[in-house]
């Protein structure tokens, strides 16, 4: 037993001496081995689910976890390890805040998002992307808000069920609409695009704050985003998360679950939307995002 416990010791110690890069690896690893298929965004799961993926591991992780559980954060949404967690989680997220909304205040909340997009629509033909490049994505992306209020050609209105449909659905092979599977691929590209725009519209903001992560070469606007923003599959980072933040006038907490700390859990906030709104909450893992849920006090 004090053998094991030795042990353990020193792979914690050693945990912390970690470089990013090899906190990535590790962490991709354990997500590929323990849910090798998971769709785009999956269905809630309570907290012990994720508990269990780090059983074998790092205790550490399992308090940053129960201290997580502790201040009410009771539930998880998976999103796929592929390159795009981050954006699809806020797209969902985002959707899923406004399906909540009071219905008392579901149209104006609604009609609010909507002038919203249009005015990121304008930014990104301003940042030097044609229209007809942005059209589609912007197009689906409105579609879907809109439908909160506005029953489709079928007369449904859009539903937490029928958005975790959308976001999962496939190409072919399932029981979903095969236009549905355009939704998630297009909005989480629309973000991208919003990101760009953000970041070269408003290039002296960002000045001295994008750098090449391999070289550590300052980058410009144009770069930055040629490298680390347009690619599918290339994760975001501090500067992509402050600029998404900034043009959709979002309210965002990030949780970091890095294992590095037993008794509590960093969170770095982005405060870009108004005061009284409640945040989005992410839950980072070294490389990856999901969505976390926080229980509602009655």
């Amino acid at each position: 037993m004090a053998s094991e416990q030795q042990g353990a010791t020193s792979t914690e110690r050693e945990l912390k001496d970690y470089s990013v890069s090899e906190m990535y690896d590790l962490n991709q690893k354990l997500l590929n081995e323990s849910i090798p298929d998971v769709p785009p965004v999956s269905e809630l799961a309570p907290m012990s689910v994720l508990r269990v993926e780090y059983e074998r591991g790092s205790q550490l992780f399992l308090s940053q976890i129960d201290w997580l559980t502790g201040q009410g954060y009771t539930h998880f949404r998976r999103a796929k390890g592929d390159g795009d967690c981050f954006y699809r989680s806020v797209a969902f997220a985002y959707i899923e805040r406004l399906l909540s909304t009071p219905q008392s205040e579901r149209d104006s909340t609604v009609t609010t998002s909507l002038s919203l997009l249009s005015a990121t629509k304008e930014n990104i033909i301003k940042a030097g992307t044609q229209a007809i490049v942005v059209d589609d994505a912007f197009e689906e992306f409105e579609n879907l808000v809109k439908n909160i209020i506005i029953p489709d050609s079928e007369q449904r209105t859009l539903t937490s069920k029928r958005l975790l449909e959308i976001f999962q659905a496939k190409p072919s092979g399932n029981n979903y609409a095969v236009e549905d599977a355009s939704i998630p691929p297009n909005i989480v590209f629309y973000l991208r695009l919003v990101t760009r725009a953000q970041l070269k519209n408003n290039a002296e903001t960002y000045d001295g704050f994008l750098y090449d992560v391999d070289t550590g070469m300052p980058l410009d606007p144009e770069s930055f985003c040629n490298k680390y923003v347009d690619p599918i599959g290339v994760e975001a980072d501090h500067m992509q998360m402050t600029a998404l933040c900034r043009e959709l006038k979002l309210n965002l907490d990030v949780a970091y679950l890095d294992g590095r700390r037993a008794d509590t859990v960093d969170f770095v906030q982005f405060r870009e939307g108004p005061e009284s709104e409640k945040p989005l909450t992410l839950l980072y893992r070294p490389g990856h995002y999901d969505i976390l849920v926080k229980e509602e006090k009655r």
